[in-house]
């Protein structure tokens, strides 16, 4: 398999990906005055592997209820090559968590800024989110979806399993090497 690099230049950001992906910039999702940009990556078939947005500035506020959620990162490595303004220290991150607002289990792969969460963290959902500028950062990431009718615990099952698999490997390379071009 042949990987090629695709330089964001509205952003100073490079990534490499397989060559028979596809990537596509759509309308941007940013709302840092300062602007930003939004990419999607396709697989062969058509199948959104992750997206990529920048720009992005938020405020979450969340107020956990109940009891904490299962969280599980099932790998995580640090990415000293893409650089925040803010000193925040980058990694890619495959994680889940269960119950999830909304959903039986949430299951992303990801680049995020910082430590593992913290359980009342989590108790919102996974936050897939890295900072980038000193106004704003990013997202680059996608999901592990349960199949139609599975339960939880069979969603918890096959993302075990996706992380044995080529296309996490793939994945996982393709978010990895996210860094700045400046």
């Amino acid at each position: 398999m042949t990987w090629r690099w695709y330089e964001v230049d509205a952003a100073s950001l490079e990534f490499e990906h397989r060559s028979d992906w596809a990537v596509e910039e759509i309308d941007p999702i940013a709302n840092d005055p300062a602007g930003g940009v939004s990419l999607e990556v396709r697989d062969g078939g058509g199948r959104l592997i992750a997206g990529l947005d920048t720009g992005v500035i938020t405020d979450l506020v969340c107020t956990p209820t109940g009891q904490p959620p299962a969280y599980v990162e099932y790998d995580a490595q640090p990415m000293p090559e893409l650089e925040s303004a803010g000193g925040t220290e980058q990694r890619f991150v495959y994680r889940s968590v269960s119950p999830a607002p909304g959903a039986g289990a949430q299951v992303t792969y990801a680049v995020v800024s910082g430590p593992v969460p913290t359980p009342e963290a989590v108790a919102c959902g996974l936050f897939d989110y890295f900072d980038l500028t000193e106004s704003s950062g990013g997202r680059f990431s996608g999901a592990v979806h349960a199949d139609e009718g599975s339960s939880v615990e069979q969603h918890l099952q096959k993302a075990a399993a996706f992380e044995n698999s080529q296309e996490f490997r793939d994945v996982k390379r393709m978010l990895v090497s996210l860094r700045n071009t400046d």
